[in-house]
């Protein structure tokens, strides 16, 4: 196995479930066990003490018969030999192979090439470097209105930051979420005082002796920081497979979680399968869906048939106490068949989107609580969901309800 994060131990759990003794190698760049990727703003904020990151601990591999080689990267693949090339110069052979290597953050131009004070948020060497950098109480800026890059800005804020969060489009969460729900949530975060630059571009990442010194925008005014933080996204980390596998914008598998070679395994970020509400396949980077694959790449790695069902895009995060929860699809196609249904009271707001009479996606801010029984409705594919609850007229006292507490199973970015 390449990779150490949810959709490997994931794997390495239902291996064993069915075979209790063969031979398990794991591979990992990072020298740390198993830990949360999606705790990692929570640690940024002061909220989780680092030891609690940590999902298993050293005695899991051993427990689990694994042999863990960590901080060691995979240089390269030998598919006819069935060996992978390690960069400490080790050989190892395989029978069957996982490739779960996860995503690494778009730091796409002016941020590259990489420079001193230009990071992403991935692993957990930079949630370190960034609780160091508050601490010390550097100026950050993070690039990005997606539910990533809101995330790490209310962390800092909250750890007693001033951050600037850019976001080139007019609005944040422009590629999960609709208008009106962007605006229900930059009123929540203004109100906490936190800065936030809508419709400017980074044009330029000024440096002077001691590293960043601030970022030109494309309407010419210059932001100060110390320290910038991009989350503009996350590509996956195909390149083991490229020109071996086939790869279109991740490793495309089957929903074994087989790829195109044989004995080859692929599950977690890397992967592109099929979207449910979208029916064509997607890169859907998010924690469950990892777990879900690493649990079926396992199972046929193991000799059993187990299938995947489908990815289904999904975003939460809870903005200083108000939930945010998008899936599928969040905007109507200017297309015939596609429509959009709308409630809102107060700060709960709910939009449903159709196509052909089929729920095929939701935004929900404040009313979190319906996000499973929609999300079970989309699964399901049918048109039957408004006899199990009436989402569509919703009267303003189940609006009021269903306000009420968190984001019930929030989900972030997988490994």
């Amino acid at each position: 196995m390449v990779g150490n994060s949810a959709a490997g131990v994931s794997a390495i759990r239902s291996i064993r479930a069915y075979d209790g003794s063969g031979p398990i190698t794991l591979v990992s760049e990072e020298p740390y066990p198993f830990y949360s990727r999606v705790l990692l703003t929570h640690y940024v904020a002061g909220r989780v003490p680092r030891e609690r990151l940590f999902l298993v601990g050293e005695g899991f591999y051993r427990v689990h018969g694994v042999e863990v080689l960590l901080g060691v990267r995979v240089v390269g693949l030998d598919v006819y030999g069935r060996r992978l090339e390690l960069s400490d110069g080790r050989v190892i052979p395989y029978d069957v192979l996982l490739v779960a290597t996860g995503a690494r953050p778009v730091l796409a131009r002016p941020f590259s090439p990489a420079r001193e004070g230009v990071m992403g948020l991935r692993f957990l060497g930079d949630a370190e470097r960034l609780r160091r950098a508050t601490a010390a109480g550097a100026r950050v800026a993070v690039v990005g209105g997606g539910p990533a890059g809101i995330k790490l800005a209310c962390a800092l804020r909250e750890a007693g930051g001033n951050p600037t969060l850019l976001v080139s489009s007019p609005h944040i969460l422009s590629q999960v979420a609709d208008d009106e729900a962007a605006l229900l949530l930059e009123s929540r975060l203004a109100a906490h005082g936190l800065r936030v630059r809508c419709g400017v571009e980074v044009r330029e990442v000024a440096g002077g002796p001691h590293g960043v010194e601030g970022l030109v925008l494309s309407d010419g005014t210059c932001v100060a920081c110390d320290l910038v933080v991009v989350c503009k996204g996350v590509e996956p980390r195909a390149e083991l497979l490229a020109g071996k596998a086939e790869v279109r914008r991740g490793v495309v598998v089957d929903d074994r979680m087989r790829t195109s070679l044989p004995e080859v395994y692929a599950a977690g970020d890397v992967v592109e399968c099929t979207d449910v509400a979208w029916g064509q396949g997607r890169v859907g980077a998010i924690w469950p869906h990892a777990v879900a694959q690493g649990k079926v790449a396992g199972a046929n790695m193991a000799g059993v048939h187990l299938l995947f069902r489908g990815a289904l895009a999904r975003n939460s995060l809870d903005v200083f106490g108000l939930p945010f929860v998008s899936m599928g699809v969040t905007r109507v196609p200017p297309e015939p068949g596609w429509s959009s249904q709308v409630l809102r009271d107060g700060d709960a707001y709910l939009k449903l989107v159709f196509r052909g009479g089929r729920i095929v996606g939701a935004v929900l801010v404040g009313c979190a609580g319906l996000a499973g029984v929609i999300q079970a409705a989309i699964r399901r594919g049918d048109g039957a969901w408004q006899q199990r609850i009436a989402i569509a007229g919703i009267p303003a006292e189940r609006a009021r309800e269903v306000c009420q507490g968190g984001i019930p199973g929030a989900e972030g970015s997988g490994g």
